[in-house]
């Protein structure tokens, strides 16, 4: 019997086709299996293409057993089979272990597993008797949902983390196993009534702890808690992500690694100035990371961003400079030749503009003309820059502030709130919140702004200014007038700025808040170790607090001559500083008021 014949006897007789239908009916349902446990991220996305790579390299085998051992019985294992075996599990081991390295020991990029790739680890309850575990799971998939909803957030679901509750297993070898760039743990503890709520944002490769935030509310209040606990946790990964997003971006905007390194040591130097309380060493620092970067664009030409950059270090060192003019030039020139690179180039147009409205504010040698040309121009390139980039928040917050000379504080609100959502990863959180603050107070919506005031408290705890904002709140009818935390809140506004116009400001406010307490006699003594002379407040703003505290003791005549001061040292800025606020609504109808009002247009 010839080879041919042998064959389809063999087909006839034997089970080559029972065990070929078995092996993919078989692999079929492993396949479907995995793919469902991997979409519930049960198990690593990795598994699937090694199964995969199994089931092919080993259908072979399956066939050539099936050829040699297709009947019934006991049957010797022929040389051949052997051999051929041996070259299936060859390629079998062979491709799997390269699927795997290809897989599962390699990052998504080269930069390691996105930091906007989340995992919310269930909380520990830390409760005595474990009855608060109810909350720690609420809690956590409460989070989870919340955080599923933010586009730009890959967040692992539960099930892929519920594996892993109760275990031991430590969170970086759980953001390696699910393939994440951050991971969220936290507790839930009591504290008489209320909880502590405690969350920590980890990397995910490394376990690293990146920022941490606590939170204590009252137990019943539940859902507060959970509106809470997710606000916080999402202002801690929008931090890190934005921080994670601005190097890779980078990156991806030169080809040319020198460049990119250097821009990289000059971006730290900078940070460092802008960290640095010491004048004369941020200076440096900034012409150290001037120095930097003007390397690197002479190492690569073509690439807008190191120019942008030295344009706003030219900027930030003319606001510290005593002699700024020459700087403000320096900005704007690095601007320009950015935008001759790339026309309409947001960040450039945002400098230009933020350099032009700082010249326009300092208003020196300037004649009406050109400080209307100057300014008109600055909003020009500012608002053009938000139009052509509406995630740029920082350009958002300048012109909030640029509209505040406008009398157009409803533009000052609307732009301090895009500033803010624009602001994806809270770069500039503590000058917008002020600044929304400041505009809903100017637009007498004193709930709002009391909102704003105590989000930035709690986000930014040694910002004076959210201390000056809780002083305020305390002079209005939203807050009851608490004497003795106005004098802490006012001692640790001393440590925090050194400036005397902020210090006095905020010892005209706790003057107001005495008053509002009924101490009339202790609030004038405040009132008047608070004031200043020009050589501290040249502007006189501490003429306009003094006059609303005055009000506040119902001295409205008093209110009114210091009113005339501020006015005969500011001419024609009483109806921009003055009447844009509802504080004077008292004083409308007064005779002395209306001649104010008439001096001063």
């Amino acid at each position: 019997m010839g080879i041919i014949e042998r064959s389809i006897s063999t087909l006839q007789t034997g089970r080559v086709p029972q065990f070929a239908a078995a092996y993919g009916a078989g692999s079929w349902v492993v396949l479907e299996v995995l793919d469902q446990l991997i979409g519930n991220e049960i198990v690593p996305q990795w598994m699937y293409p090694l199964a995969l790579t199994l089931v092919v390299t080993l259908a072979p085998g399956v066939l050539v057993v099936s050829w040699f051992h297709g009947e019934k019985g006991a049957q010797k294992v022929p040389l051949v089979e052997k051999w051929i075996l041996g070259c299936v599990a060859a390629l079998a081991l062979t491709s799997t272990t390269l699927v795997y390295r290809a897989t599962a020991t390699v990052a998504p990029d080269v930069n390691g597993p996105a930091a906007n790739r989340v995992a919310v680890l269930y909380f520990e309850d830390r409760s005595p008797g474990g009855e608060f575990g109810y909350i720690a799971d609420g809690l956590t998939e409460g989070l989870i949902r919340q955080l599923s909803r933010v586009q730009e957030l890959d967040v692992v679901s539960r099930n892929g983390v519920g594996r892993f509750r109760g275990t031991d297993v430590t969170p970086d070898s759980i953001g390696r196993a699910l393939a994440v760039g951050s991971v969220i743990t936290g507790s839930v503890e009591p504290e008489g009534d209320r909880l502590r709520v405690s969350a920590q944002l980890l990397e995910g490769s490394s376990g690293a702890s990146i920022d941490r935030t606590t939170l204590v509310l009252p137990a019943a209040d539940l859902l507060a808690l959970m509106d809470s606990t997710t606000q916080e946790v999402s202002q801690l990964l929008r931090g890190w992500i934005g921080q994670e997003l601005r190097a890779r971006v980078l990156r991806s905007a030169t080809s040319n690694d020198q460049a990119w390194a250097l821009v990289q040591r000059g971006e730290r130097f900078r940070k460092e100035a802008m960290a640095s309380l010491d004048g004369v060493a941020a200076e440096r620092l900034f012409s150290q990371a001037d120095s930097v970067l003007a390397v690197a664009e002479s190492a690569d030409p073509e690439w807008v961003e190191p120019i942008v950059l030295r344009a706003t270090i030219a900027y930030r060192r003319s606001r510290a400079s005593e002699e700024p003019f020459g700087l403000i030039d320096q900005a704007v020139a690095h601007a320009e030749r950015a935008l001759a690179l790339e026309p309409d180039y947001p960040p450039a147009l945002e400098v230009r503009g933020t350099a032009g409205y700082y010249r326009w504010l300092v208003g020196e040698f300037l004649d009406s003309t050109e400080a209307d040309d100057l300014f008109a121009s600055a909003r020009r390139d500012l608002e053009r820059s938000v139009d052509v980039d509406p995630t740029l928040a920082s350009a958002f917050s300048t012109l909030s502030h640029l509209y505040y000379q406008t009398d157009d504080v409803t533009s000052v609100v609307m732009a301090a709130r895009s500033a803010y959502e624009a602001d994806a990863y809270l770069d500039l959180a503590n000058e917008v919140l002020i600044r929304l603050f400041w505009g809903h107070h100017d637009l007498e919506q004193l709930d709002l702004a009391g909102q704003r005031c105590d989000q930035g408290a709690r986000r930014f705890p040694d910002d004076f200014h959210f201390m000056e904002c809780r002083l305020v709140m305390m002079t209005t009818t939203q807050r009851a007038p608490d004497v003795e935390e106005a004098w802490r809140l006012l001692g640790e506004l001393r440590t925090l700025t050194p400036d005397a116009r902020d210090q006095g400001r905020a010892q005209m406010l706790v003057g107001g808040v005495i008053a509002r307490a009924g101490l009339a006699d202790s609030a004038r003594t405040v009132l008047l170790r608070g004031r200043a002379g020009p050589a501290v407040d040249p502007e006189g703003e501490l003429l306009l607090f003094e006059a609303r505290m005055r009000m506040l003791l119902g001295e409205n005549g008093e209110a009114i001559d210091i009113l005339k001061q501020y006015v005969t040292t500011n001419p024609g800025h009483f109806g921009r500083d003055g009447g844009v606020t509802w504080w004077w609504r008292a004083l409308r109808n007064d005779p002395r008021f209306q001649e104010l009002e008439r001096l001063a247009q």
